[in-house]
């Protein structure tokens, strides 16, 4: 009967230690090296920010003026779709919506400019017998406009299903990327992120906290090691 009561109990001991173990760590975020936060929605549930992060620039990090592409994810715990509708930085000059594409053509846009300059050409050409003194201030003032207008296009809304995500990462096609760094951002360091929900939500790094850079995909070479120099006269020491 002893025995009989002492597995007793010690089966009920295990059970409340898995009940205690399962209750403190259904709300544990995993240990990543990204920024995570979680804040409540205004009808209940709650959303969340998670593992964002710089993407890896080097063994320097990113220059002032650089653009830094961020990977993160959002998580929607309520019973409603919700939009994320404004993304910002204090350390950059913009947040933008961009692909991979974007990253790839980043450096053109200096190459491309001069290109609307040629692409009044063409227009110039119809233009010549109705007005061919005219022709040089109407193609300077709808050189602007077209380039004006992709500017002021609105991007496209990003929806997180009720009880979804979102997979904002370069790898997923679209990613949110920091236009014009205010400063140099080292590996170490990080920057400050907004980002402001239809439902109000605003998930934001808290004060001391930054989104940092993520670490290196593999290992990075070491130095090779030194032996310590030894002084004159101890190398029969000891024996």
């Amino acid at each position: 009967m002893l025995l009989a009561g002492g597995a007793a109990a010690a089966a009920l001991a295990l059970t409340g230690c898995s009940a205690g173990m399962n209750s403190q760590t259904a709300d544990q975020v995993a240990a990543v090296p990204g920024y995570s936060l979680t804040a409540p929605g205004p009808n209940g549930g709650s959303v969340a920010l998670r593992d964002a992060m710089l993407a890896y620039a080097g063994p320097t990090g990113y220059a002032k003026g650089a653009i830094a592409p961020l990977q993160l994810r959002i998580f929607n715990d309520t019973e409603q779709p919700i939009t994320l509708d404004k993304f910002e930085s204090n350390d950059a000059t913009g947040v933008k919506l961009a692909s991979a594409a974007d990253l790839k053509a980043s450096p053109s846009p200096a190459a491309a400019s001069p290109s609307p300059s040629v692409a009044a050409s063409p227009k110039t050409s119809g233009s010549p017998s109705p007005k061919a003194s005219g022709s040089p201030s109407p193609d300077a003032a709808t050189s602007p406009e077209p380039s004006a207008s992709p500017a002021a296009a609105a991007p496209a809304k990003l929806t997180i299903p009720a009880a979804g995500y979102l997979d904002l990462t370069p790898g997923s096609g679209q990613f949110l990327a920091l236009t014009g760094l205010k400063d140099a951002v080292p590996n170490g360091e990080g920057v400050h992120l907004k980002l402001t929900f239809s439902n109000g939500v605003v998930l934001e790094t808290l004060p001391g906290t930054v989104v940092p850079l993520a670490p290196p995909l593999s290992p990075q070479p070491r130095l090779p090691a030194t032996a310590p120099p030894t002084r004159a006269g101890t190398e029969g020491e000891g024996h």
